[in-house]
Protein backbone atom coordinates (compact mmCIF):
# COMPACT_ATOMS: atom_id res chain seq x y z
CA UNK A 1 0.00 0.00 0.00
CA UNK A 2 1.09 3.46 -0.77
CA UNK A 3 2.19 5.92 1.74
CA UNK A 4 0.13 8.86 2.81
CA UNK A 5 2.02 12.15 3.22
CA UNK A 6 0.77 15.00 5.24
CA UNK A 7 1.68 18.48 4.10
CA UNK A 8 1.35 21.45 6.29
CA UNK A 9 0.99 24.81 4.42
CA UNK A 10 1.31 27.94 6.29
CA UNK A 11 -0.31 30.99 4.75
CA UNK A 12 1.22 34.17 5.77
CA UNK A 13 -1.18 37.01 6.07
CA UNK A 14 -0.13 39.95 3.80
CA UNK A 15 0.50 43.22 5.40
CA UNK A 16 -0.99 46.44 4.03
CA UNK A 17 2.39 47.55 2.66
CA UNK A 18 2.83 44.31 0.73
CA UNK A 19 -0.68 44.58 -0.73
CA UNK A 20 0.07 48.11 -1.97
CA UNK A 21 3.19 46.88 -3.71
CA UNK A 22 1.24 44.19 -5.54
CA UNK A 23 -1.31 46.75 -6.74
CA UNK A 24 1.45 48.98 -8.11
CA UNK A 25 2.99 46.07 -10.01
CA UNK A 26 -0.34 45.02 -11.53
CA UNK A 27 -1.18 48.55 -12.73
CA UNK A 28 2.28 48.98 -14.12
CA UNK A 29 1.97 45.79 -16.19
CA UNK A 30 -1.49 46.90 -17.37
CA UNK A 31 -0.26 50.29 -18.59
CA UNK A 32 2.72 48.79 -20.34
CA UNK A 33 0.53 46.23 -22.10
CA UNK A 34 -2.00 48.85 -23.09
CA UNK A 35 0.67 51.17 -24.43
CA UNK A 36 2.19 48.32 -26.43
CA UNK A 37 -1.19 47.46 -27.95
CA UNK A 38 -1.86 51.08 -28.77
CA UNK A 39 1.54 51.39 -30.35
CA UNK A 40 0.87 48.28 -32.42
CA UNK A 41 -2.46 49.73 -33.58
CA UNK A 42 -0.93 53.11 -34.55
CA UNK A 43 1.86 51.37 -36.38
CA UNK A 44 -0.60 49.39 -38.43
CA UNK A 45 -2.81 52.39 -39.08
CA UNK A 46 0.18 54.54 -40.02
CA UNK A 47 1.27 52.29 -42.89
CA UNK A 48 1.57 53.70 -46.45
CA UNK A 49 0.81 51.43 -49.36
CA UNK A 50 3.29 51.70 -52.23
CA UNK A 51 2.34 50.65 -55.76
CA UNK A 52 4.23 51.08 -59.02
CA UNK A 53 2.44 51.07 -62.38
CA UNK A 54 3.97 50.69 -65.83
CA UNK A 55 1.36 51.59 -68.43
CA UNK A 56 2.84 49.26 -71.08
CA UNK A 57 5.32 46.43 -70.67
CA UNK A 58 6.33 46.66 -74.35
CA UNK A 59 6.77 50.08 -75.94
CA UNK A 60 7.94 50.99 -79.48
CA UNK A 61 11.23 52.85 -79.71
CA UNK A 62 9.61 56.06 -80.90
CA UNK A 63 6.91 56.16 -78.23
CA UNK A 64 6.86 57.30 -74.62
CA UNK A 65 7.19 55.09 -71.52
CA UNK A 66 4.92 56.20 -68.67
CA UNK A 67 5.74 55.02 -65.14
CA UNK A 68 3.69 55.80 -61.99
CA UNK A 69 4.64 55.59 -58.32
CA UNK A 70 1.47 55.64 -56.22
CA UNK A 71 1.32 56.17 -52.42
CA UNK A 72 -1.96 55.72 -50.55
CA UNK A 73 -2.90 55.81 -46.89
CA UNK A 74 -5.86 56.19 -44.58
CA UNK A 75 -6.32 59.72 -43.35
CA UNK A 76 -5.78 63.24 -44.59
CA UNK A 77 -2.81 64.47 -46.59
CA UNK A 78 -1.20 66.17 -43.62
CA UNK A 79 -0.96 62.84 -41.78
CA UNK A 80 2.39 62.17 -43.46
CA UNK A 81 5.24 64.33 -44.57
CA UNK A 82 6.82 62.75 -47.63
CA UNK A 83 10.36 63.73 -48.56
CA UNK A 84 11.35 64.55 -52.12
CA UNK A 85 11.35 61.25 -53.97
CA UNK A 86 13.77 62.26 -56.71
CA UNK A 87 14.32 60.57 -60.04
CA UNK A 88 14.78 56.81 -60.36
CA UNK A 89 17.97 55.25 -61.67
CA UNK A 90 17.32 54.10 -65.24
CA UNK A 91 19.11 52.18 -67.98
CA UNK A 92 18.50 52.42 -71.76
CA UNK A 93 16.11 55.29 -71.01
CA UNK A 94 16.19 59.06 -70.81
CA UNK A 95 13.93 61.05 -68.54
CA UNK A 96 11.72 63.46 -70.44
CA UNK A 97 9.85 64.87 -67.45
CA UNK A 98 7.82 64.11 -64.33
CA UNK A 99 4.83 65.37 -62.38
CA UNK A 100 2.70 64.61 -59.35
CA UNK A 101 -0.95 64.73 -58.38
CA UNK A 102 -2.96 64.36 -55.15
CA UNK A 103 -6.39 62.83 -54.68
CA UNK A 104 -8.57 62.63 -51.56
CA UNK A 105 -11.22 59.89 -51.45
CA UNK A 106 -13.65 58.46 -48.93
CA UNK A 107 -13.88 54.70 -48.25
CA UNK A 108 -17.06 52.70 -47.63
CA UNK A 109 -16.97 53.54 -43.92
CA UNK A 110 -16.75 57.25 -44.63
CA UNK A 111 -13.09 57.52 -43.64
CA UNK A 112 -10.75 59.70 -45.71
CA UNK A 113 -8.17 58.07 -47.96
CA UNK A 114 -5.32 60.00 -49.53
CA UNK A 115 -3.56 59.11 -52.75
CA UNK A 116 -0.42 60.73 -54.11
CA UNK A 117 0.83 59.76 -57.57
CA UNK A 118 4.19 60.64 -59.08
CA UNK A 119 4.44 60.10 -62.86
CA UNK A 120 7.65 59.79 -64.87
CA UNK A 121 7.91 60.06 -68.66
CA UNK A 122 10.80 58.30 -70.40
CA UNK A 123 12.08 57.86 -73.95
CA UNK A 124 13.96 54.74 -74.96
CA UNK A 125 17.53 54.95 -76.26
CA UNK A 126 17.62 51.76 -78.34
CA UNK A 127 15.72 48.55 -79.02
CA UNK A 128 16.06 45.92 -76.28
CA UNK A 129 15.34 45.85 -72.56
CA UNK A 130 15.18 48.96 -70.41
CA UNK A 131 15.04 49.08 -66.62
CA UNK A 132 13.71 51.39 -63.94
CA UNK A 133 15.39 50.79 -60.60
CA UNK A 134 13.55 50.97 -57.28
CA UNK A 135 12.58 54.36 -55.92
CA UNK A 136 13.38 55.14 -52.27
CA UNK A 137 10.60 56.96 -50.42
CA UNK A 138 11.10 58.47 -46.98
CA UNK A 139 8.16 59.73 -44.99
CA UNK A 140 7.33 60.87 -41.45
CA UNK A 141 4.19 60.12 -39.51
CA UNK A 142 3.39 63.57 -38.11
CA UNK A 143 1.12 62.19 -35.38
CA UNK A 144 3.75 59.75 -34.04
CA UNK A 145 6.82 61.68 -35.18
CA UNK A 146 8.11 58.46 -36.66
CA UNK A 147 10.05 58.13 -39.92
CA UNK A 148 9.95 55.17 -42.28
CA UNK A 149 11.44 54.21 -45.67
CA UNK A 150 9.84 52.42 -48.62
CA UNK A 151 11.63 51.04 -51.68
CA UNK A 152 9.87 50.06 -54.91
CA UNK A 153 10.91 47.07 -56.98
CA UNK A 154 12.99 47.22 -60.15
CA UNK A 155 10.87 47.08 -63.31
CA UNK A 156 11.86 46.06 -66.82
CA UNK A 157 10.24 47.23 -70.05
CA UNK A 158 10.74 45.80 -73.53
CA UNK A 159 11.65 48.32 -76.22
CA UNK A 160 10.19 47.19 -79.55
CA UNK A 161 10.99 48.43 -83.08
CA UNK A 162 9.56 51.87 -83.86
CA UNK A 163 6.15 52.27 -85.39
CA UNK A 164 5.39 54.44 -88.39
CA UNK A 165 5.31 58.02 -87.20
CA UNK A 166 1.79 59.35 -87.57
CA UNK A 167 3.13 62.91 -87.61
CA UNK A 168 5.40 62.09 -90.56
CA UNK A 169 2.51 60.41 -92.33
CA UNK A 170 0.34 63.42 -91.64
CA UNK A 171 3.04 65.79 -92.93
CA UNK A 172 3.66 63.70 -96.06
CA UNK A 173 -0.10 63.46 -96.65
CA UNK A 174 -0.43 67.23 -96.27
CA UNK A 175 2.45 67.85 -98.66
CA UNK A 176 0.91 65.49 -101.20
CA UNK A 177 -2.44 67.26 -100.84
CA UNK A 178 -0.82 70.64 -101.42
CA UNK A 179 1.07 69.30 -104.45
CA UNK A 180 -2.15 67.93 -105.93
CA UNK A 181 -3.91 71.21 -105.24
CA UNK A 182 -1.05 73.17 -106.82
CA UNK A 183 -1.16 70.88 -109.87
CA UNK A 184 -4.91 71.32 -110.17
CA UNK A 185 -4.62 75.10 -109.89
CA UNK A 186 -1.83 75.13 -112.47
CA UNK A 187 -3.89 73.12 -114.95
CA UNK A 188 -6.95 75.25 -114.24
CA UNK A 189 -4.92 78.41 -114.73
CA UNK A 190 -3.46 77.09 -117.97
CA UNK A 191 -6.85 76.29 -119.46
CA UNK A 192 -8.26 79.62 -118.27
CA UNK A 193 -5.34 81.39 -119.93
CA UNK A 194 -5.89 79.52 -123.18
CA UNK A 195 -9.62 80.22 -123.05
CA UNK A 196 -9.11 83.94 -122.47
CA UNK A 197 -6.42 84.02 -125.13
CA UNK A 198 -8.75 82.46 -127.68
CA UNK A 199 -11.61 84.73 -126.67
CA UNK A 200 -9.40 87.80 -126.95
CA UNK A 201 -8.16 86.59 -130.32
CA UNK A 202 -11.73 86.14 -131.48
CA UNK A 203 -12.66 89.55 -130.18
CA UNK A 204 -9.77 91.28 -131.90
CA UNK A 205 -11.16 92.97 -134.94
CA UNK A 206 -9.54 92.04 -138.18
CA UNK A 207 -7.77 94.98 -139.78
CA UNK A 208 -10.16 96.73 -142.11
CA UNK A 209 -9.54 95.84 -145.74
CA UNK A 210 -8.99 98.58 -148.22
CA UNK A 211 -11.47 98.85 -151.04
CA UNK A 212 -8.87 97.49 -153.44
CA UNK A 213 -8.15 94.51 -151.16
CA UNK A 214 -11.87 93.84 -150.91
CA UNK A 215 -12.29 93.68 -154.69
CA UNK A 216 -9.11 91.65 -155.18
CA UNK A 217 -10.59 89.11 -152.77
CA UNK A 218 -13.91 89.16 -154.66
CA UNK A 219 -12.04 88.67 -157.92
CA UNK A 220 -10.39 85.51 -156.61
CA UNK A 221 -13.47 84.14 -154.87
CA UNK A 222 -16.20 84.78 -157.44
CA UNK A 223 -14.57 84.38 -160.83
CA UNK A 224 -13.23 80.93 -161.71
CA UNK A 225 -11.80 80.81 -165.22
CA UNK A 226 -11.46 77.03 -165.21
CA UNK A 227 -15.22 76.46 -165.10
CA UNK A 228 -15.54 76.94 -168.87
CA UNK A 229 -18.27 79.60 -168.61
CA UNK A 230 -16.43 82.26 -170.61
CA UNK A 231 -19.54 84.38 -171.37
CA UNK A 232 -20.56 84.57 -167.71
CA UNK A 233 -16.99 85.14 -166.56
CA UNK A 234 -16.34 88.13 -168.88
CA UNK A 235 -19.66 89.66 -167.81
CA UNK A 236 -18.70 89.19 -164.16
CA UNK A 237 -15.32 90.85 -164.77
CA UNK A 238 -16.94 93.96 -166.26
CA UNK A 239 -19.57 94.18 -163.50
CA UNK A 240 -16.88 93.80 -160.81
CA UNK A 241 -14.92 96.72 -162.25
CA UNK A 242 -18.13 98.79 -162.54
CA UNK A 243 -18.94 98.10 -158.91
CA UNK A 244 -15.44 99.07 -157.79
CA UNK A 245 -15.43 102.40 -159.65
CA UNK A 246 -18.97 103.24 -158.41
CA UNK A 247 -18.00 102.50 -154.79
CA UNK A 248 -14.60 104.15 -155.10
CA UNK A 249 -15.97 107.43 -156.36
CA UNK A 250 -19.45 107.21 -154.83
CA UNK A 251 -21.17 107.24 -158.19
CA UNK A 252 -24.90 106.53 -157.87
CA UNK A 253 -26.82 104.41 -160.35
CA UNK A 254 -25.33 102.39 -163.17
CA UNK A 255 -22.11 103.29 -164.93
CA UNK A 256 -20.67 102.45 -168.34
CA UNK A 257 -17.30 101.92 -169.96
CA UNK A 258 -16.79 105.64 -170.58
CA UNK A 259 -17.09 106.52 -166.90
CA UNK A 260 -14.65 103.74 -166.03
CA UNK A 261 -12.20 104.98 -168.66
CA UNK A 262 -12.42 108.59 -167.43
CA UNK A 263 -11.75 107.60 -163.81
CA UNK A 264 -8.83 105.39 -164.72
CA UNK A 265 -7.37 108.15 -166.88
CA UNK A 266 -7.71 110.66 -164.02
CA UNK A 267 -5.84 108.37 -161.68
CA UNK A 268 -3.14 108.05 -164.37
CA UNK A 269 -3.45 104.33 -165.07
CA UNK A 270 -1.13 103.46 -168.00
CA UNK A 271 -2.67 103.84 -171.46
CA UNK A 272 -2.07 100.23 -172.50
CA UNK A 273 -4.05 99.00 -169.48
CA UNK A 274 -6.92 101.38 -170.26
CA UNK A 275 -6.99 100.05 -173.86
CA UNK A 276 -7.32 96.50 -172.52
CA UNK A 277 -10.20 97.63 -170.30
CA UNK A 278 -11.97 99.14 -173.32
CA UNK A 279 -11.51 95.83 -175.17
CA UNK A 280 -12.96 93.99 -172.13
CA UNK A 281 -16.16 96.05 -172.23
CA UNK A 282 -16.43 95.65 -175.99
CA UNK A 283 -16.03 91.88 -175.88
CA UNK A 284 -18.51 91.64 -172.99
CA UNK A 285 -21.13 93.51 -175.08
CA UNK A 286 -20.54 91.33 -178.11
CA UNK A 287 -20.69 88.12 -176.04
CA UNK A 288 -23.92 89.30 -174.41
CA UNK A 289 -25.82 90.51 -177.45
CA UNK A 290 -24.08 88.86 -180.45
CA UNK A 291 -23.02 85.65 -178.79
CA UNK A 292 -19.39 86.18 -179.72
CA UNK A 293 -17.09 83.48 -178.46
CA UNK A 294 -14.45 84.47 -175.91
CA UNK A 295 -11.14 82.66 -176.14
CA UNK A 296 -9.63 81.40 -172.87
CA UNK A 297 -6.46 83.36 -173.53
CA UNK A 298 -8.46 86.57 -173.85
CA UNK A 299 -10.37 85.78 -170.67
CA UNK A 300 -7.13 85.28 -168.72
CA UNK A 301 -5.81 88.57 -170.14
CA UNK A 302 -8.92 90.47 -168.97
CA UNK A 303 -8.71 88.81 -165.49
CA UNK A 304 -5.06 89.80 -165.16
CA UNK A 305 -5.82 93.32 -166.38
CA UNK A 306 -8.48 93.96 -163.74
CA UNK A 307 -6.19 92.48 -161.05
CA UNK A 308 -3.44 94.82 -162.26
CA UNK A 309 -5.79 97.83 -162.14
CA UNK A 310 -6.81 97.08 -158.55
CA UNK A 311 -3.21 96.69 -157.43
CA UNK A 312 -2.16 99.93 -159.15
CA UNK A 313 -5.07 101.74 -157.51
CA UNK A 314 -4.01 100.35 -154.12
CA UNK A 315 -0.47 101.62 -154.66
CA UNK A 316 -1.70 105.07 -155.59
CA UNK A 317 -3.94 105.17 -152.52
CA UNK A 318 -0.99 104.27 -150.34
CA UNK A 319 1.20 106.93 -151.96
CA UNK A 320 -1.46 109.56 -151.46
Amino acid sequence: MGRLFKVNIKIKTMTPSNLKTVHVIIWTVFFISTSFLLAQTDSVSSQINLKTILENESVPLNQEIVYHVELSWKGDFDRYKISDIGDPVISNLTLRGSGSSNQLLTDSQGNPKSIRRITYYFRAVEIGMAYIDGVTIRYTDTSLDKSETLVSQRIGVKIAPPLANTDDELISGTVMLWLLLAGFLFILGYFMFRYLQRRNTAEVELPELTLEEKYLSLLKDTIHLANGAAKENISSLSKLLDSYIAEKYSIPGSIDANIVKDRLTQIKIPEEIILKIETLYSKAELARFAGEKIEPAQLHMFYDTIEQVLKLMEIKVTES
